[in-house]
C-alpha cells in the first residue's frame, strides 16, 4: 500500500484543515427552520405560507430561491461564515444520496448569477452523467434554476448560456488534453470517485485552467475557485487535493442528514452501514487511506451464522446465482454456483441466507447446467408463489461473458426461469455494497462454507480475480441486485409537485 503523503497520514486525514459539519455548523436549511418555528409555535408547518403571511407570489420566490433549501453543509463556505470568505476550493464530502449534486448545482446558480463576467466549468465522470444527474437530473442545474434564470442548453456545443450572459462548459474527466486552452474563474467537479481515466491529470488540469479573474473578483479579493461534491475514496487524486491545502475548505455529510429526500429502506440501509468502514465512507462520507482492500475480510461470519436447522422454512424467493467458467475461463476456473434466500423479518429489513454453495469443476461442458438446474428444483419448494402459483425462484447469471449461451444451455435441460444482466460495474463495485449488508448481520452464512468463506476472505475485486472470485461473483449477483438498495432521489421535481399543489390548494 502506498504511503500516506504528507497532510493525508494518521487516522484522520482531515486533521488542521477547516472542516463544516452539522453538529458544528448547524443540520437545517432556512426552509427547515421556518417550518421548525412554526411546528413550535403552533404545533403542525402546515399552511406554512397563510401563517407566514406571505402570498403565492413569495411562496414562489421563497422555493425557487434553492440557497434556501440548502443546509450548511451544502452551502459553499462563504455563506456559512465569514471567515472563509476567501475560499478557493469546497471540498463536500457526502454518503451516497447526501444532497451533494444539489450542493454543486446551487453553487453553479449562485455564481452565475452573482458575477456576469463568471465563467464556468462543470467536469463529471462521463458526458451521459453530466447531463443525466449535474444538468437534468431532479437536483441538476437545469431543473433547480428559477423561471427567469434557467439557461440555455445548447448540447452541440456542450454549453449553457444563462440569461445574463454567463456560459457554462461542461467536459467529462476522460481525457486531460480537452482541458488545454481554457481559461475558468468557477469550476464544479463531481463525483471524482468515478473518474476512470487518470483523474490526477485530469485534476492537474482543471487547476491549470482555473486562472480566470472578472471585475467582481477583484474587487472583493477572490480567486478562481473550485467546488467539488464527491463520495470520498482513499485514492491518490484525493491525496493530491488534501495536499493544496491553502484555501481549502471541506464539509462533510451523511446519508441521512438527507433522508427527506430518500426512500425509506434506503436511509435504513446506510444506517445498517455505519458497522462496516466501507459504509462509513459510502454513506457516512468518512474518509480513511487504510481500508483493506479484502471487502469482506472484516466481516464475522459466525456472528450471523445460522444452523440448518434453524434456517426459515420459506423465504420471499430463491436464487441460484450462476458464474459458470466460459471463454477464455474454460478449463481454469471453477463453475461458481450458490443458492441464496431472501426473506424479510421482523426487522423490517431484507435478509439474505446463503444456503449452499454447490461450485465445481468440471470438463464436461454442461455440467454447470445440470447442477444449477437441479438446485433450482431442489429450493423451489422453500419459496413463496407468485399470484399464477408458480414458486418465486430463479437462475441468475451475468450477461457480459457468454450470457445468451449460457440461458440456451439451461434451456435445452429444462424449461426454467432464468434472469440475466449485463454488468455495467466493477465486481469491487458490487460486492461493496454487500459487505457492507454482511457486515451489519444481514447475509447469513447457512452452516459453513468453507471454501466460498475462504475466496470471500481474499476477495478484492481486483481485475483478473477469475478463478480467486467464481463463488464469490454467484454470491454477490442476487443479493446485489435483489437486497442492495438503490438510491431513488426525488429530489427537487417531488418538492416542486408538492410545493405546485399547496399553490392550487392556497388559490381555490
Amino acid at each position: 500500500m502506498a504511503k500516506a503523503a504528507p497532510g493525508t497520514a494518521g487516522k484522520d486525514p482531515l486533521r488542521g484543515l477547516p472542516v463544516i459539519r452539522p453538529e458544528t455548523h448547524g443540520r437545517h436549511s432556512l426552509i427547515d427552520r421556518l417550518a421548525l418555528d412554526l411546528r413550535e409555535r403552533f404545533g403542525s408547518p402546515e399552511d406554512f405560507a397563510a401563517r407566514m403571511g406571505m402570498s403565492k407570489h413569495e411562496l414562489l420566490a421563497l422555493y425557487y430561491e434553492p440557497e434556501n433549501s440548502l443546509r450548511p453543509t451544502q452551502q459553499p463556505p462563504d455563506m456559512v461564515a465569514a471567515e472563509y470568505s476567501r475560499w478557493r476550493t469546497w471540498f463536500l464530502l457526502g454518503g451516497r444520496g447526501a444532497g451533494k449534486t444539489h450542493a454543486g448545482a446551487c453553487s453553479v446558480l449562485r455564481e452565475a448569477r452573482l458575477d456576469s463576467e463568471a465563467r464556468i466549468l462543470i467536469v463529471g465522470p462521463t458526458y451521459t452523467e453530466i447531463i443525466k444527474n449535474q444538468l437534468e437530473g431532479p437536483s441538476g442545474v437545469l431543473t433547480l434554476a428559477r423561471p427567469e434564470f434557467r439557461p440555455e442548453h445548447l448540447k452541440s456545443k456542450k454549453q449553457l448560456i444563462f440569461p445574463n450572459g454567463v456560459k457554462a462548459d461542461y467536459l467529462p474527466a476522460a481525457d486531460a488534453d480537452k482541458f488545454r486552452g481554457y481559461g475558468y474563474t468557477f469550476e464544479w467537479l463531481d463525483e471524482i470517485v468515478a473518474w476512470k481515466k487518470d483523474p490526477v491529470a485530469v485534476w492537474n488540469e482543471c487547476c491549470r485552467v482555473g486562472r480566470g479573474t472578472s471585475k467582481r473578483m477583484r474587487d472583493l479579493g477572490l480567486s478562481s475557485r473550485k467546488v467539488i461534491t464527491t463520495t470520498p475514496a482513499p485514492t491518490e487524486l484525493f491525496r493530491e487535493i488534501l495536499k493544496q491545502r491553502r484555501g481549502l475548505v471541506l464539509s462533510c455529510s451523511n446519508t441521512l442528514d438527507n433522508s427527506a429526500h430518500l426512500d425509506g429502506d434506503y436511509a435504513l440501509q446506510a444506517l445498517d452501514a455505519k458497522k462496516s468502514p466501507i459504509g462509513r465512507r459510502e454513506f457516512w462520507g468518512e474518509l480513511a487511506f487504510d481500508l483493506d482492500p479484502a471487502l469482506f475480510r472484516g466481516v464475522d461470519w459466525n456472528a450471523s451464522r445460522v444452523k440448518p436447522k434453524d434456517q426459515p422454512s420459506v423465504f420471499d424467493f430463491i436464487v441460484i446465482g450462476l458464474d459458470p467458467a466460459t471463454g477464455e475461463k474454460k478449463g481454469a476456473d471453477e463453475h461458481g454456483i450458490v443458492v441464496v434466500g431472501v426473506r424479510r423479518e421482523e426487522d423490517g429489513r431484507d435478509h439474505a441466507y446463503v444456503l449452499a454453495d454447490l461450485s465445481l469443476k468440471s470438463p464436461e461442458p454442461a455440467a454447470w447446467a445440470k447442477k444449477a438446474v437441479a438446485a433450482l428444483k431442489e429450493w423451489e419448494p422453500h419459496a413463496k408463489k407468485d399470484d399464477g402459483g408458480r414458486p418465486r425462484a430463479w437462475i441468475f447469471a451475468e450477461t457480459n461473458t457468454g450470457g445468451s449461451m449460457v440461458v440456451a444451455t439451461i434451456h435445452t435441460l429444462a424449461k426454467v426461469k432464468v434472469l440475466t444482466e449485463r454488468a455495467r460495474n466493477s465486481k469491487a463495485e458490487r460486492a461493496a455494497p454487500v459487505s457492507m449488508l454482511a457486515a451489519a448481520g444481514l447475509v447469513h452464512m447457512v452452516g459453513k462454507l468453507d471454501k466460498l468463506e475462504e475466496q470471500l476472505s481474499k476477495f478484492t475485486g481486483a481485475p483478473g480475480g477469475h478463478a480467486r472470485d467464481d463463488r464469490v461473483d454467484a454470491m454477490v449477483w442476487p443479493i446485489y441486485k435483489h437486497v442492495v438498495k438503490m438510491r431513488r432521489n426525488v429530489g427537487a421535481a417531488a418538492d416542486k409537485s408538492q410545493t405546485n399543489e399547496a399553490m392550487e390548494h392556497q388559490s381555490e
